[in-house]
C-alpha cells in the first residue's frame, strides 16, 4: 500500500449548512451501509480524492479525511478526523475497502464495523433526494490550561477556511467533566498576547512575558499549558472535560463506536 497524504483543500472547513455540489464526481459516487440506517458516500473511482460523506440516507455531511493509501484497485484506506478515537498505537479512525470491493469496514478505536455495498440504482435514488452539506463540526480547540487545583481552562474558536480567521472565541472553565461556558465581556488578541475577559475573571495570555494566569479579583492562579497536539489530550477535550461531550461530529464514529 502506497501512503498518500491528502490535501484538506477539498474539505475546506465548510459549515454544516453549506450545500455541496458533486459536479463531475456525481456519477462516480458509491455508498456502503451497516444496514441500520448509517451510510458512507464515497468516490468509487478516486476514493483518495473524495469527496466522502456520512449520513442517514437523507442528510449527509462531508467527512474531514486526513490521509490514506491504496493498492491499485484491490484495496484502499481513508483515515478521517475524529479526536474521540484514541489508542496507544495512535491509530486514526478509518474507512477501508479490501479484496477489490468485496469487503468494506469502518474502524473506530477498537471497534470495527462491517459494511455492505448499496446497489447502484439505490445510490442514484438516494443522491436524487439527499441533502449534501459541509462538515458538521465547526469548533476548534485552541488553548488548554490547568491550575494546581485541578480546574481546566479551554479556549476554542470558530473552525474556518483560513487559520488566521480568529472569530467567535469561547472560554470554558471548571473541573474535568464539569466545565462551563464563561460569558465573555471582551477579547484582546494581538501580537503581545491574548486576554479573555469574563464576568468571573480574566484569562491572561501574554506572549511577550510568557505569562499565563487566571485573574479573579485579587486572586491570581498560575496556569500550566496542556498540549493539544497529542491523541490522548485531544480525546480528553472531546470526551472527558465536558464542553463537547455528547456532540455529534459528523463522522461514522458518531454511531459506530
Amino acid at each position: 500500500m502506497h501512503a498518500l497524504t491528502l490535501s484538506l483543500a477539498l474539505l475546506a472547513q465548510i459549515g454544516p449548512d453549506k450545500v455541496i455540489e458533486l459536479g463531475d464526481a456525481k456519477d462516480a459516487m458509491a455508498a456502503v451501509t451497516d444496514g441500520k440506517g448509517h451510510y458512507i458516500l464515497y468516490n468509487a473511482k478516486e476514493p483518495l480524492h473524495g469527496p466522502t460523506f456520512y449520513g442517514d440516507g437523507k442528510t449527509f455531511h462531508l467527512v474531514r479525511t486526513i490521509g490514506g493509501g491504496a493498492s491499485g484497485t484491490e484495496s484502499f484506506g481513508l483515515t478521517f478526523w475524529d479526536p474521540r478515537v484514541y489508542r496507544p498505537t495512535n491509530t486514526y479512525a478509518s474507512f477501508n475497502m479490501k479484496d477489490e470491493g468485496r469487503q468494506f469496514e469502518v474502524s473506530c478505536a477498537d471497534l470495527t464495523t462491517k459494511l455492505t455495498k448499496v446497489p447502484k440504482d439505490e445510490v442514484a435514488k438516494m443522491l436524487g433526494s439527499a441533502a449534501l452539506r459541509g462538515a458538521k463540526w465547526t469548533r476548534r480547540p485552541s488553548l488548554l490550561f490547568r491550575d494546581d487545583t485541578g480546574s481546566y481552562y479551554l479556549v476554542d474558536r470558530l473552525r474556518a477556511d483560513d487559520d488566521y480567521d480568529r472569530r467567535d472565541w469561547r472560554v470554558y472553565v471548571g473541573p474535568r467533566g464539569k466545565m462551563k461556558l464563561a460569558a465573555l465581556k471582551d477579547v484582546v488578541d494581538d501580537e503581545q498576547g491574548q486576554i479573555f475577559a469574563t464576568k468571573d475573571g480574566s484569562l491572561r495570555l501574554v506572549s511577550s512575558t510568557g505569562e499565563t494566569k487566571w485573574v479573579k479579583g485579587k486572586t491570581e492562579l498560575k496556569l500550566t499549558t496542556v498540549e493539544l497536539d497529542s491523541f490522548r489530550n485531544a480525546r480528553m477535550v472531546y470526551v472527558e472535560l465536558g464542553p463537547y461531550s455528547g456532540e455529534r461530529l459528523g463522522t461514522p464514529c458518531d454511531d459506530l463506536m
